[in-house]
């Protein structure tokens, strides 16, 4: 592994996805990664220089991914910032543009003039301008100080949110938290692996694996949501590649990668008995379609959380991990990411 140290300014809308995520990807595109430091919405890695670009084009819960310069503690930051100084001139670099990031417990008048001065007293020219972004986050009394590489913004989603897509139903996700759902199923772009969502519903799963470059295919019980969801990736110029099918009886061969979103609500319910019948057929026909080693990723009411467990002892999956995820009101549900054994 080449010591690429990397720093993922983390997404603070949920607290333990946006670290998740990250590990998946890497592990679904086979960059061997290590945790150096994991902090409240901080990560540090050592790990292959392909990372930042794969979180750049897949990850919906990384905010700033870039390559550390220098880490202490926030009362070594005058050090900090004269060693930063020095790798940035022998990298010809001769002007930055600085930006402080949620600094937590971190005196930021007092120790932004500080970096400041020690910058720009080295010859170092602090510019709104620059092309080039020094970092400066902190947590849990941490600094780092680190040149970005990329940013993800929640507005370049914007364009596929919900709302703007021709065809809206009730329960539809939006892009960010289906990027999560397709990520965690480790489907891959370098392996070429096929992601299929068998309760796809109008297509969101989808619609972001297609702006990610991933093989997909969706189904749904229902066909005006295929419609719907044929009609929505025609939209964004990506293949339809739906079909009308029972989750209870998926007519696939077999898949890579299995990610969905289980129906809830009194809007939603599944034909032919309840959600906790629905998860057995999901899970049931998964392990027939899905190798050794894959993932199943879906969501269910946390309501139903021990009697889903008792599901899936049944089966050839273990349980990775799961994320509880609030809806809205009383409603939670919790993120299953399972593994084939």
């Amino acid at each position: 592994m080449t010591n690429n140290l990397i720093y993922v300014y983390l997404s603070g809308s949920h607290k333990t996805i946006p670290k998740a995520e990250v590990i998946a990807i890497a592990e679904a595109e086979g960059v061997e990664t290590r945790v150096v430091l994991d902090l409240d919405q901080l990560l540090i890695l050592y790990t292959s220089s392909e990372l930042p670009d794969l979180l750049k084009l897949r990850s919906a819960y990384s905010r700033k991914i870039g390559r550390a310069l220098w880490i202490g503690r926030i009362e070594d930051i005058r050090e900090g910032a004269s060693r930063v100084t020095e790798q940035l001139h022998s990298q010809e670099i001769k002007s930055v543009k600085l930006d402080f990031r949620d600094l937590r417990s971190f005196n930021k008048e007092g120790n932004y003039e500080a970096v400041r001065k020690s910058l720009t007293n080295s010859g170092l020219i602090l510019s709104r301008e620059s092309s080039v972004i020094l970092d400066v986050v902190s947590s849990q009394e941490v600094v780092v100080v680190g040149l970005r590489l990329h940013e993800v913004k929640l507005k370049d989603f914007f364009d596929r949110w919900t709302n703007r897509r021709p065809v809206y139903l009730p329960g539809a996700l939006n892009p960010d938290i289906s990027r999560v759902f397709i990520n965690l199923s480790r489907a891959s772009i370098k392996r070429d692996t096929v992601f299929y969502d068998p309760l796809c519903g109008v297509g969101s799963f989808l619609l972001e694996a297609c702006y990610m470059g991933l093989k997909y295919l969706g189904s749904d019980i229902s066909e005006r949501s295929i419609e719907g969801a044929s009609r929505n990736l025609e939209s964004y110029g990506c293949i339809p590649e739906v079909f009308v099918a029972d989750t209870c009886r998926m007519p696939v061969g077999r898949v890579d990668a299995i990610g969905t979103d289980m129906p809830y609500g009194r809007q939603s319910r599944p034909r032919g008995g309840g959600a906790l019948d629905l998860v057995k057929c999901l899970i049931e026909n998964s392990e027939s379609i899905l190798p050794k080693g894959s993932y199943l990723v879906f969501a269910q009411s946390s309501e139903l959380e021990i009697d889903t467990y008792r599901i899936i002892d049944k089966y050839s999956f273990e349980v990775v991990e799961v994320h509880q995820n609030w809806v809205h009101g009383s409603l939670t549900r919790a993120i299953y990411v399972l593994k084939k054994t």
